[in-house]
């Protein structure tokens, strides 16, 4: 991975303290769960978890970064006794023993939540909520942060028909306390459906360690009327974990360019697109690997999850660098105008046909990237017959204008890939 990509990966990460996502995941040992996670005020959010190594890892870093904030942090756990959950917590990294000497650090299991087996009491435990952020201030703490591993409510409620409703009341009542609320469900012990509600009812999702903001959350007053069990959890999942990627990697892209908005000349368009397509390449490497460990025994149950992450992020940094490369063409002095079927290039004009006009259009939306010659012709002239004898034919009249117009770009022929515009503009000598 180029230096200047992984920087920018890390630099963004930095946000929220969340390490590189592709870091960890071709060597298949390494943790992608941060040292510290930090959930701000209000936030309540859902942890659909493959293992109990990845359970105690992401409450761990959850605590660190709560303890360090001192706040007060609440562990509903799942474990046979308090004292079994604070030595699971001391295996994943966090000592917690002077932390509950302080009341800094509390515990509650099961047998001390105000609902019984069969009976899931949601009016009880949503006054359970209130009643730790009420203690919390009044002890002087500015808030609270607390985590359920909600293997407790498989007791209280068996067919899980409370559990969403529960879960979609607790978004709300957060608005209204100084307390952020992560919820774990263990993959093992709730079907699909159940884990459907879980994505729906929490604004927010903690996945592969990274919190990431979630688009298939359902406001409470929509919650009766959404549509169950139309989800792929795994897609799902990966397709959130993709999203929050994205939008990390435009946070730095757009900081850069704000940062050169009054010389627009030295944003190096040229750069930029570099980056995209070094990452583009390095994640389509990532991809082979994370599906070579998907197909051979054991299979690891995250792989398919981040096989849809990795496929959404590969298209979408497609689009980034091409859309960069189009940029940089016209930063150089490229004219296209399809209405008139005219290009230009510094003064230079030059009429294209209507199948050139569609060749270019589709050439330039995805400049950079090989098109094979039957999508070519399928895209860019649709229901027109056409042979790729005809197609070559009319590649070589572009390359041909280019060429007078002395357009720095070429359009490169991938044998077996098909065919790429590809920018060959120099770069600016620094003084």
């Amino acid at each position: 991975m180029p230096n200047e990509v992984r920087g920018a990966a890390r630099t963004l990460a930095g946000v929220r303290e969340v390490p590189d996502p592709t870091e960890g995941l071709d060597g298949g040992t390494s943790s992608t769960v941060p040292r510290g996670l930090r959930l701000s005020e209000h936030t309540h959010a859902g942890h659909v978890y493959e293992s109990r190594d990845e359970q105690l890892d992401v409450s761990a870093a959850f605590f660190r970064a709560s303890l360090e904030e001192r706040l007060r942090c609440v562990y509903v756990h799942d474990q046979s006794d308090d004292a079994a959950a604070a030595q699971a917590l001391a295996s994943a990294g966090l000592d917690v023993s002077a932390a509950i000497e302080e009341a800094s650090f509390q515990m509650a299991d099961r047998r001390l939540l105000p609902s019984k087996p069969g009976e899931l009491e949601v009016e009880g435990l949503l006054a359970f909520v209130h009643e730790h952020a009420r203690q919390a201030t009044a002890a002087g703490y500015p808030g609270v942060r607390g985590v359920g591993d909600m293997g407790w409510s498989i007791h209280a409620d068996p067919a899980q028909e409370r559990l969403a409703e529960y879960e979609s009341q607790v978004t709300d009542v957060v608005t209204s306390l100084p307390v952020a609320v992560l919820c774990q469900y263990d993959r093992q012990r709730f079907d699909d459906v159940a884990l459907f509600d879980v994505v729906c009812t929490h604004p927010w999702l903690v996945i592969a360690g990274t919190l990431c903001r979630n688009p298939y959350f359902v406001p409470v007053q929509s919650f009766p009327h959404r549509e169950r069990g139309s989800l792929d959890l795994d897609q799902a999942l990966g397709h959130v974990l993709a999203r929050e990627r994205h939008e990390r990697w435009l946070a730095v892209a757009e900081a850069d360019l704000e940062v050169h908005t009054r010389d627009a000349a030295a944003v190096d368009v040229g750069r930029l697109a570099a980056i995209y397509e070094h990452m583009r390449d390095y994640k389509a490497s990532l991809r082979e690997r994370v599906r070579w460990r998907s197909e051979r025994p054991p299979r690891e149950p995250a792989a398919r999850r981040e096989l849809a992450a990795l496929d959404a992020e590969i298209d979408w940094l497609r689009h980034r660098a091409s859309l960069w490369r189009r940029q940089e063409l016209q930063s150089s002095g490229l004219s296209f105008d399809a209405d008139s079927g005219t290009m230009a290039y510094r003064g230079r004009a030059m009429g294209l046909s209507r199948l050139e006009v569609a060749l270019l259009r589709v050439l330039l939306e995805r400049a950079g990237q090989p098109i094979g010659g039957a999508e070519l012709i399928r895209v860019a002239w649709e229901r027109e017959a056409s042979t790729e004898a005809q197609l070559r034919n009319y590649i070589a009249r572009l390359r041909t204008k280019l060429e007078t117009l002395r357009v720095p770009a070429s359009i490169v022929t991938h044998r077996g890939r098909g065919y790429r515009l590809a920018t060959e503009i120099e770069p600016p000598i620094e003084a």
